[in-house]
């Protein structure tokens, strides 16, 4: 599986807790439909923009259809209760007064990725960088790939 979402200190509890809230919570009862104008993003840059302003105003619809591979949507791949969990929990996770970003490419990523550093602050952590992956489908359209959660979940050593 190539979307990665790195959960080092908090590791599998913490996503099956989210997952557990989740399905209490209710899940929603969306179709997928195999990629389209409503998933995805134009652009790399509005791919990473639209998932954090997704995450940050809890909109989990809005952050799924950003999310994704080279083979489209995550939702059609692994399903909308999978995705919509993995959402619930990044939201969560990514909750920011403001962000830049800063285009931080590197060769072994290929071609056709895009790395970008998220300088994000007023985060649960404080500022902190998070650094994401882009990725077009066949149809051209941008999703977020990869996500390193390190800094947002990594136990603070004194």
């Amino acid at each position: 599986m190539r979307t990665q979402i790195v959960e080092r200190r908090y590791g599998l509890a913490v996503l099956a807790a989210a997952m557990v809230a989740a399905t209490v919570s209710g899940c929603s009862t969306r179709t997928s439909t195999q990629g389209g104008a409503d998933h995805g993003a134009s652009t790399s840059e509005m791919a990473v923009r639209g998932f954090l302003d997704g995450a940050n105003a809890d909109n989990y619809q809005q952050m799924s259809d950003l999310f994704g591979t080279a083979k489209g949507p995550a939702v059609d791949q692994f399903g909308v209760t999978d995705v919509e969990q993995r959402m619930i929990f990044l939201a969560g996770i990514l909750k920011h007064e403001s962000y830049d970003l800063q285009q931080a490419n590197l060769a072994q990523l290929g071609p056709d990725r895009i790395r970008w550093e998220v300088r994000m602050t007023g985060t649960r952590k404080g500022s902190v960088v998070v650094p994401m992956v882009t990725v077009p489908d066949l149809a051209g359209r941008w999703y977020v790939e990869i996500l390193n959660l390190d800094a947002l979940t990594a136990s603070m050593v004194p």
